[in-house]
C-alpha cells in the first residue's frame, strides 16, 4: 500500500469529519500532533487516528463499508481499522477507548481545520500512555509530544498537570513524578531529530512544565494549600 501524503491525510480527514457531523469523532494520533499542532512535520505519518463513542465509531465504520472501504476489527485491541489500499488510506477507530484510556477523560476538544481535534494536553497524554505502554516503536510517541510541545498552540500546564497526567498515572501504575521526568529527560535519543533551536525550546519548555510540577506538590504538602487555590 503506497501511503497517502500528510496534507492529503489531512484533507481526507476533514471530508470525513465533515460528511459526518452527526457522529461525536475527535481526531487524535500522529496526523493531529504532527500536521495541527507542530510548526513543522518532524516524523512522516501515513495513517488516521480517530477516538468516538462505541455507538458512534461503529455508525462510521459501517458507512465506510457501504461507500467502499474494506473493514477490519481487531479483537485483541478493541480497534476498528478501515482501508482502502488501492488509494493508500489506512484509518484506525477506537470505539470508546485507546488501550486503557478512555474517551470519558478527554475534557477538551478544540476545532481545527474544520475537524474536531483532542485538545494538546488531552493528545500530549495519549502519547504518554502509548510511550509508557507500547512494546514496539514508541519513540514517535515521544517525537509527538516534542512536536507539540514546541508548536502553535500554549499549553494549559493547570489541565496537563492537575487531570491529565494523573489520570495516565492511575492507568499505566506509574508515578506522576516518574512520568513528567521520563517525558522531558529524552533517555532515547529523540532530540536528535530535532534542529538545535527546536531543542533549545523543548529543553525550556520541559523546565516550565517540570517547574510547575514541582511547585504544585510543594504546595499540595503545604498545609495552608486551600487558602493559596
Amino acid at each position: 500500500m503506497i501511503a497517502k501524503e500528510p496534507e492529503k491525510l489531512l484533507n481526507l480527514a476533514r471530508s470525513l469529519f465533515e460528511a459526518n457531523e452527526d457522529l461525536h469523532l475527535i481526531l487524535v494520533g500522529g496526523l493531529a500532533a504532527q500536521r495541527i499542532y507542530a510548526n513543522r512535520e518532524v516524523r512522516k505519518t501515513s495513517d488516521i487516528d480517530i477516538l468516538a463513542p462505541r455507538e458512534d465509531a461503529e455508525k462510521f465504520v459501517e458507512r465506510m463499508k457501504e461507500n467502499g472501504y474494506e473493514t477490519f476489527y481487531n479483537t485483541t485491541l478493541d480497534k476498528y481499522s478501515v482501508f482502502k489500499h488501492e488509494e493508500g488510506i489506512h484509518i484506525d477507530i477506537y470505539p470508546g477507548k485507546i488501550g486503557k484510556y478512555s474517551i470519558e477523560n478527554i475534557k477538551k476538544v478544540v476545532n481545527r481545520d474544520e475537524i474536531r481535534v483532542v485538545s494538546p494536553e488531552d493528545l500530549i497524554g495519549i502519547k504518554l500512555y502509548a510511550y509508557l505502554t507500547a512494546e514496539m516503536g514508541r519513540n514517535k510517541h515521544l517525537v509527538d509530544i516534542y512536536s507539540i510541545l514546541i508548536g502553535r498552540p500554549e499549553l494549559d500546564l493547570n489541565y496537563l498537570l492537575k487531570k491529565v497526567i494523573p489520570y495516565v498515572s492511575k492507568i499505566t501504575e506509574v508515578s506522576e513524578k516518574e512520568i513528567v521526568e521520563r517525558m522531558c529527560n529524552d533517555s532515547v535519543g529523540v532530540l536528535k531529530q530535532f534542529t538545535t533551536k527546536e531543542r533549545r525550546f523543548i529543553k525550556e519548555e520541559c523546565n516550565r512544565i517540570l517547574n510547575t510540577f514541582k511547585q504544585m506538590k510543594e504546595d499540595y504538602s503545604n498545609p495552608n494549600y486551600s487558602s493559596l487555590v
